[in-house]
């Protein structure tokens, strides 16, 4: 069956000499895993962006015998170029899209967390804060998939459980007014890093990645000093 969908692009991998396959996630179809012939060499049939970190209008054909869906064909819709041109926001950018992969199945449809993606990604490309971006999607991914106890029974402080009610209360397209002071963000992070890593069984290297240069669970001296 062939369908068209609207996609971003979680992550990609390089088969044979001209072949990738993507992951990607979308609002009818969920999270698709699928196969792009001819993508890679001098006589690519599809252009180079298919890379993660794009929102993409995609035609795919499901397969009968095999978990891989055909794409045949692929047009950009957002590169969100102004993330990928400062490395603060293109780390949180790619944990986002690790966290999303992480938490979802394949073929599995949830259009509220498509659009909680494309919501944050938005924000990040208008200048958003990038570390209240990612409380912002972790808060809201573990709702939207049930993991989220009652605030009252976190043990936040009094300026962490108003921040994480006004998370909630928070609107997708006022997403990039949310701005969290650095003791909340990470007073947040390590609650919600704990109910994630419950739920995963295991510590995303992107996370990871973030904490190596600094951006999470460490003070710069940028913060110190102010």
């Amino acid at each position: 069956m062939i369908q068209k969908t609207e996609a971003i692009i979680l992550r990609r991998q390089e088969i044979r000499e001209t072949s990738l396959i993507l992951v990607a996630f979308s609002p009818d179809l969920g999270k698709i895993h699928g196969l792009v012939k001819g993508a890679r060499g001098a006589r690519a049939a599809v252009p180079w962006y298919l890379e993660p970190l794009t929102l993409q209008s995609m035609v795919l054909y499901e397969r009968r015998r095999s978990s891989l869906s055909l794409i045949s064909a692929c047009d950009l819709i957002d590169a969100f170029d102004p993330i990928r041109r400062d490395l603060v926001r293109t780390a949180y950018a790619g944990f986002c899209l690790d966290l999303v992969d992480s938490m979802t199945e394949q073929s599995d449809p949830h259009p509220e967390i498509f659009h909680l993606l494309l919501a944050v990604l938005s924000a990040l490309k208008e200048g958003a804060d990038p570390r209240s971006m990612a409380r912002f999607l972790e808060v809201h991914l573990l709702r939207m998939t049930g993991l989220l106890p009652a605030w009252e029974s976190l043990a936040l402080s009094p300026g962490g459980r108003l921040s994480l009610q006004q998370i909630l209360a928070t609107p997708f397209e006022r997403l990039g007014r949310l701005r969290l002071t650095y003791g909340i963000a990470e007073e947040l992070r390590g609650i919600l890093q704990g109910l994630l890593h419950r739920a995963l069984e295991k510590e995303l290297r992107s996370r990871i990645f973030l904490r190596a240069l600094g951006l999470e669970g460490v003070r710069s001296v940028h913060e110190e000093a102010a």
